[in-house]
């Protein structure tokens, strides 16, 4: 079956109307991908957890930290280390299952009552917990009697990039043996 070339309103040929289509399809698929990153989080799509920029450098002294975005325990509300330049932060990389976090927490929680909870944009202090679930989160919040952001690191990024991980002392730590190992 022989093609023939379309001829509206003058002379329109085959490759002109092949060049339209592509031209109309690449349209309509950036203008979807444009439509789904706006609707994404009114739809329940929410941002994306974790590292921001995976080729942002790793945290240095005189050097911005790399942003990410976490979700904060407990609210659901998406926190983003970026919105937050400008102000004093402190980062606390933290696990229930970490004995010697557990044992400083109450020192953060004091320093955020005296610095941090009046609203004065004087400290903020973001707990950052090491891949553990709301649940686990929000328990420990609550028996501590936590009451400053606790944010969730469930994949580990932003504890890696930050280089606030060590898989030995993780390993150690969960070890009913208590295996010490060196720092």
């Amino acid at each position: 079956m022989a093609t023939r070339d379309v001829e509206v309103g003058g002379a329109v040929t085959k490759q002109t109307l092949a060049r339209y289509a592509t031209v109309a399809a690449i349209v309509l698929v950036v203008g979807g991908l444009f439509a789904y990153q706006q609707l994404a989080p009114m739809l329940g799509g929410g941002p994306r957890y974790g590292v921001v920029d995976a080729r942002a450098s790793r945290p240095a002294v005189g050097v911005a930290a790399p942003d990410f975005v976490l979700q904060e325990a407990g609210t659901g509300r998406a926190v983003r280390l970026s919105d937050l330049r400008g102000r004093p932060v402190v980062l606390n990389f933290w696990a229930t299952w970490c004995t010697p976090c557990r044992s400083e927490m109450p020192a953060f929680q004091q320093t955020y009552l005296e610095r941090g909870a009046s609203g004065s944009n004087d400290l903020v202090i973001l707990g950052v917990d090491f891949k553990e679930s709301n649940d686990q989160v929000a328990y420990f919040q609550k028996q501590l009697g936590l009451t400053f952001p606790l944010v969730l690191d469930r994949e580990g990024d932003v504890a890696a990039r930050s280089n606030a991980h060590d898989e030995r002392r993780e390993r150690a730590a969960r070890d009913p043996r208590r295996v010490r190992v060196p720092l």
